[in-house]
């Protein structure tokens, strides 16, 4: 049975209201690849009452209301996706199309009605906020999701071309859960189902609201939004402190006459995260809907296998929002959610993923359990404390494919070709077993300066890699391809450096046409690079091409190489 998306469906399970209502801009898919899911399912089996309201109209703040009033909060996100990147392009033109939406529709208006009506609007969760407060005052608001998790603290915001204080003073919202954000939120539910004030909670994987008087412990203190907005030398200290800090420690951010209080990650376990991904999930989209959904369609047989990514890519915001250490499930609760997939009825034998943030991580850990600042791949070069789990992710390939049902395992979540990462073993069973015919990768630029910008490693691993790959698919006898993944305009990346990439890519063979410019997404290192001209941690001068048109027409000659 879904979670109830109307008062209707409230009626049918003989609820007169709901504990919590989660809030989405994204059509309701009942998925553990999608945050509604998830949340609703989690605090479900928690014993709470939980209700979708998928897509509200939001210009009309009783639409809010469909599914009445919570008893305890209202849990409000700003999807899958943060709203301005998937309402724009790099160039910030709007996009129409809208994956999370039906038929990837992005309008609630249809052609001749005028004025667009988008589904999602921008900023989404301080729009939600604001309409819900308007006919709600009384119930609290809690915000989360990717949308608030890059925007918890003072941050370069690109669309607007300023720094904003942290969403969660904007939003009026009375906490903020940043991360996935499962066991943070039924915490926070918990919470408020004793009686307690969320704005006197101290929650981990949460951030909050005080006065200064209340701010507790001994924080990091970071320079004010007052001082950050206005001063470049205070946002670079502000930044790299947070980015150093790796949500370990308390930090606090003065944004008006208050502050901004984040509380240290909550670091799941295995067998933590084998629960969430053992909830009782329908894999599918609610019934409501009548026409594909394309985000759906994409990731319906999929599986996630584990969080995080220690890759530390200066443009990545994976880390901030999921964290640097890998947490994987159990092989165990992979080869139940298989078996899952395997019986239903719609089921066409192939397993079209088996990964995450980067597929190859899996069962990866640190030989004396992290230090102080991680920086695990070193370019290439891993740290000799990091202990790869190739063998255990290959073994876990294999052990899907031999589930009842299934013909086929894929990968085609990102990998990475660090050889700590990627050994010959694992490689090869890659190209006899899991790739179609062609392996996407991502050397990201063919400029040894601009990967060095990105943390990135290299051109001479990439084109060992390369060789590696070409020699055990001659080898084989296997017709496979790698097609690069490459940004654009990436900080650091001049006239000279693009040049350097289009001869990378003619030397190196490699073909396709998979290139993007560069999107400044808050709170990545890169964004800081972006906005700054230099490195905010090192104060290394970058050269950063803000024209629009200039990064087209290399973007062009790339295509044209």
């Amino acid at each position: 049975m879904f979670l109830p998306t109307s008062s209707a469906e409230m009626a049918r399970r003989g609820w007169d209201r709901c504990d919590v209502i989660i809030v989405t801009p994204d059509a309701y898919v009942d998925h553990p690849s999608f945050a509604m899911a998830i949340l609703g399912r989690f605090l479900e089996a928690d014993g709470y009452r939980v209700g979708i309201l998928a897509q509200p109209r939001w210009r009309d703040p009783g639409s809010f209301l469909e599914l009445g009033i919570p008893r305890l909060a209202f849990a409000v996100s700003g999807g899958n996706m943060d709203s301005l990147v998937l309402n724009y392009t790099a160039n910030k033109k709007p996009r129409r199309e809208d994956l999370f939406s039906e038929n990837g529709d992005p309008f609630f208006s249809k052609p001749g009605d005028g004025k667009k009506y988008r589904i999602r609007p921008d900023r989404t969760i301080t729009v939600y906020c604001s309409q819900i407060r308007s006919v709600c005052r009384e119930v609290p608001l809690i915000i989360g999701g990717i949308e608030a998790s890059l925007r918890r603290i003072a941050h370069y915001d690109y669309w607007s071309d300023s720094v904003r204080r942290s969403i969660l003073f904007d939003a009026k919202a009375d906490l903020l859960v940043y991360g996935p954000g499962e066991y943070a939120l039924r915490d926070a539910v918990r919470a408020l189902e004793a009686g307690d004030a969320l704005r006197e909670c101290v929650i981990a994987g949460t951030a909050g609201v005080r006065k200064e008087a209340d701010v507790p412990g001994d924080p990091i203190l970071l320079p004010s939004y007052s001082a950050v907005s206005s001063d470049t030398a205070a946002f670079a200290r502000a930044f790299c402190s947070f980015y150093r800090n790796y949500d370990r420690r308390l930090l606090a951010q003065q944004q008006d006459s208050r502050f901004l209080v984040q509380f240290p990650r909550r670091r799941l376990t295995t067998a933590e995260l084998d629960a969430v991904y053992d909830l009782p999930f329908m894999r599918r989209p609610h019934p409501r809907y009548e026409h594909e959904i394309p985000a759906y369609t994409m990731i319906r047989d999929s599986i996630t296998a584990h969080r995080g990514c220690f890759g530390g890519c200066a443009f990545c915001a994976i880390a901030a929002h999921q964290g640097a250490e890998i947490v994987s499930r159990s092989p165990a609760s992979v080869l139940r959610e298989a078996a899952a997939i395997a019986a239903m009825k719609d089921f066409s034998g192939t397993i079209s993923d088996v990964g995450g943030p980067s597929a190859n991580m899996y069962a990866s850990r640190c030989r004396i359990g992290g230090c102080d600042r991680p920086d695990c791949l070193q370019r290439g070069d891993a740290c000799e404390n990091l202990v790869s789990g190739t063998a255990e992710y290959g073994s876990l390939l294999g052990a899907v494919g031999n589930v009842a049902g299934v013909r086929h395992v894929l990968v085609s979540s990102g990998v990475r070709f660090d050889p700590v990462l990627l050994d010959d073993a694992l490689l090869l069973r890659l190209l006899r077993h899991h790739i179609p015919g062609q392996l996407k990768v991502a050397p990201e630029s063919g400029s040894d300066s601009v990967l060095a910008a990105m943390n990135k490693p290299g051109t001479g691993v990439f084109c060992a890699f390369k060789e590696r790959f070409d020699r055990l698919a001659r080898r084989e006898g296997i017709r496979k391809y790698l097609i690069p993944y490459i940004i654009v305009g990436h900080p650091g990346e001049g006239e000279a450096e693009a040049k350097e990439t289009v001869r990378f890519l003619r030397d190196c063979g490699l073909a396709g046409s998979q290139f993007q410019i560069f999107t400044p997404s808050p709170l990545t290192r890169a964004t800081a690079c972006w906005y700054l001209g230099h490195d905010p941690c090192t104060g290394i001068p970058l050269p950063v091409e803000k024209r629009i048109p200039v990064l087209e027409e290399r973007k062009k000659h790339l295509i044209r190489r």
